[in-house]
């Protein structure tokens, strides 16, 4: 009886994919995302991917701690907010 390939470290034998296959389902991925999602959660999806990976470019590589991108993302929320409530006469209570 032969053991399990978690056991004798057969998952070290499965095929890696090549690099540029990543991309190109990446890249085929994004171009079909818009006609499978909302349009505009498909856009926030990507800023919040793009907010992380600077966040991550950032903290990660650099080491630098810095609140700037929160404070900026924060600010654009709160005010995109308060121009929907005064524009569109939406009560908040």
């Amino acid at each position: 009886m032969s053991a399990s390939p978690a056991l004798t470290g057969g998952f070290a034998r499965i095929r890696q994919v090549p690099r540029p296959l990543i991309w190109l389902l990446l890249l085929v991925l994004g171009l079909l995302l818009p006609f499978v999602v909302y349009p505009v959660l498909a856009m926030e999806m990507l800023c919040f991917a793009l907010f992380a990976s600077a966040f991550n470019l950032l903290l990660g590589f650099a080491g630098l701690l810095s609140f700037g991108h929160a404070a900026f993302f924060g600010l654009g929320a709160y005010l995109l907010t308060s121009f929907i409530i005064i524009k569109a006469n939406v009560s908040v209570k």
